[in-house]
C-alpha cells in the first residue's frame, strides 16, 4: 500500500476511544482520565454501547454516531470484538486505528486468522492500523499519551522520533527517556505491525522537519533490502538508531512468540546496517545513550578528543575508555596550552595535569561558571569534541546557555559528565533537553562519542562517494 501522511495519527484533531469506561481500572477508563487530565488538544469521543456520558463527556454507541470525521480511533476492547469494531471504523472512514489488544498473530493459529480478517476489512475501508498487540502513542504536540498513560509526563516536543515493536521498550523509552531529558516529536509502540510498519514510520520521521534523530526497536524485518535502500536515503540527512533484538537463538525464539517476528543473521545484519549508515544500539540503555548523543545539534568534524576534568580519576577513566575504543586523545598544542595556562593562573592551585586529559583540580568558588566556560572555550580551539567532567550545578541555566553558545560558535560537540551523577539527575536531563549530551559515567559518554564519530565518517564517505 502507498505510504501516507501520519500527521492525523500523531497529531489527531479528533479521537474516538472504543471501549471507553467510567472504571479507571480498565484501559478505556484510564485513557479517558489521562486525556482529560493532560488536556488533549483535540475533540474526544468516548464510545460505549450503553452509556450516554462518560466522565462528563458525551458518549456515543459507535463511531458511526460521531458527528465529525475521525482521525484516530483507539480500540481498547477484547480481540474477539475487534472485527466488528473495525467494520464500523471502515464504514465511518476513520483514518487511523490503534489496536491495543492481544490475541492476534503473536499467538498463532486462530489469532493469525483474526488479524488477517481485521486487516482486510481495514484495507477495504482505507483504514491504517497501528498494532495489534501494542501500547499505542506518545504525541507531545497534542498532549496524547497511551504508552504510559498512568504517569504524568511533560509534553515537550523535541527532536526524537521513536517507534518500537515491544511495549516494554516503548514504555521505558518514553518514561525513562523523558526522565533523561529526551524530547520526542512522536513515539509509536508498533506491536505486531500487521499494517503500518518500519518503512512507514521511517518515511514519516525521515521527512518530518521536527525530527532530528530516529530511534527504533525492531524484532523482525520483512523486506531487508527495501529497508536498507530506504535507510540510505534518510541517513544522509539524519541518523537512524536501531536496537535489533533476537540476535541469539534464545532471543529469536522470544521475539517469535512476542510479535510473530522472524530474526535474521546477526553478522549479515551488522554489515548491512553499517553500509546503510544505521547506528546500532546493543540494549535499552545504549539506545537512550545514542538518542541523547544525536540530539546534539552538531557532529564532530574530526577525531581529536579533548578531556577536561576536575577529577584525576575521572580523567584516567575517560582516557582509558577512549583508548579501548580507539579514540584519539592527543596532547593539546603548545599554543593553546599556553593560552590555557595563562587563563587559569591565579584562579586554581598549581596542577600537573596539563596534557590531555586536562585536570584543573579545584575550580574556584567565585565565578565557577565563568571559569568552566572560559576553559572550554580555549580547549575547543585544539580539539573536535570536548568531554568535560565537572562539579558545577548542571541546572544552572546560564551555564547551559553558555555551553550552547560555545557549541554554536565552534560547531563542535561538548559532552558533560557531573562529578556526582546521582545528585545531578535533574541537571543532566535539563542539559539534554537543551541539546547538550550528558552522561553519568565517562565510559557511556565515550561510547556515545564513538558512535557520533562513526556516523560523521559515514556522512563524509557518502559525500565523496567512498
Amino acid at each position: 500500500m502507498l505510504r501516507q501522511n501520519l500527521d492525523p495519527l500523531l497529531k489527531p484533531k479528533t479521537l474516538a476511544v472504543v471501549g471507553a469506561s467510567e472504571d479507571a481500572a480498565k484501559i478505556g477508563g484510564r485513557f479517558i482520565i489521562s486525556f482529560i487530565k493532560t488536556g488533549f488538544t483535540g475533540k474526544l469521543y468516548p464510545i460505549h454501547l450503553k452509556l450516554n456520558e462518560i466522565m462528563g463527556l458525551k458518549a456515543f454507541p459507535s463511531v458511526l454516531h460521531v458527528p465529525d470525521e475521525i482521525d484516530l480511533a483507539l480500540l481498547t476492547i477484547p480481540a474477539t470484538a475487534t472485527e466488528d469494531a473495525m467494520k464500523q471504523c471502515a464504514e465511518k472512514g476513520v483514518k487511523f486505528v490503534v489496536i491495543h489488544g492481544t490475541g492476534f498473530s503473536e499467538i498463532g493459529g486462530l489469532g493469525r486468522e483474526l488479524e488477517t480478517r481485521v486487516l482486510e476489512i481495514a484495507r477495504q475501508g482505507g483504514v491504517r492500523i497501528v498494532g495489534p498487540n501494542c501500547m499505542g502513542l506518545f504525541c507531545p504536540h497534542v498532549k496524547l499519551n497511551t504508552i504510559v498513560a498512568r504517569y504524568d509526563l511533560p509534553f515537550m516536543p523535541g527532536p526524537v522520533g521513536f517507534f518500537g515493536q515491544s511495549g516494554w521498550v516503548s514504555e521505558n523509552t518514553v518514561l525513562w527517556g523523558t526522565q533523561r531529558g529526551l524530547c520526542f516529536s512522536g513515539a509509536i509502540s508498533s506491536g505486531n505491525q500487521a499494517d503500518l510498519g518500519i518503512h512507514d514510520y521511517l518515511e514519516y520521521f525521515g521527512r518530518d522537519a521536527d525530527t532530528r534523530v530516529i530511534g527504533a526497536y525492531q524484532e523482525g524485518v520483512k523486506d531487508g533490502q527495501g529497508l536498507l535502500e530506504q535507510a540510505r536515503s534518510i541517513t544522509r540527512g539524519k541518523p537512524i538508531v536501531i536496537w535489533k533484538s533476537g540476535r541469539s537463538a534464545a532471543g529469536a525464539r522470544a521475539v517469535a512468540s512476542h510479535t510473530a517476528s522472524l530474526a535474521g543473521s546477526s553478522q549479515t545484519l551488522d554489515a548491512a546496517f553499517r553500509q546503510a549508515g544505521i547506528v546500532q544500539a546493543q540494549g535499552l540503555e545504549h539506545l537512550h545513550d545514542l538518542l541523547v548523543a544525536f540530539s546534539s545539534p552538531c557532529l564532530p568534524r574530526g577525531d581529536r578528543i579533548g578531556v577536561l576534568v576536575e577529577s584525576g580519576g575521572g580523567g584516567a577513566a575517560a582516557a582509558d575508555a577512549c583508548e579501548v575504543l580507539g579514540l584519539n586523545v592527543a596532547p593539546i598544542s603548545e599554543a593553546v596550552l599556553g593560552e590555557f595556562k595563562a587563563f587559569i593562573k591565579g584562579k586554581i592551585p598549581p596542577t600537573s595535569g596539563m596534557s590531555n586529559p586536562v585536570d584543573v583540580a579545584w575550580a574556584p568558588a567565585q565565578d565557577t561558571r565563568g571559569f568552566w566556560l572560559g576553559c572550554m572555550e580555549i580547549l575547543l580551539k585544539a580539539v573536535d569534541v570536548l568531554l568535560v567532567i565537572h562539579y558545577h550545578d548542571m541546572t544552572d541555566q546560564q551555564f547551559i546557555d553558555g555551553v550552547n553558545g560555545l557549541v554554536n560558535q565552534s560547531l563542535k560537540p561538548i559532552i558533560l559528565i557531573p562529578g556526582h551523577s546521582t545528585t545531578q539527575v535533574d541537571g543532566m536531563a535539563k542539559c539534554v533537553r537543551n541539546g547538550i549530551p550528558a552522561y553519568p559515567t565517562p565510559e557511556r559518554a565515550v561510547g556515545a562519542i564513538k558512535a557520533m564519530l562513526e556516523y560523521a565518517a559515514y556522512l563524509e564517505n557518502t559525500r565523496y562517494g567512498r
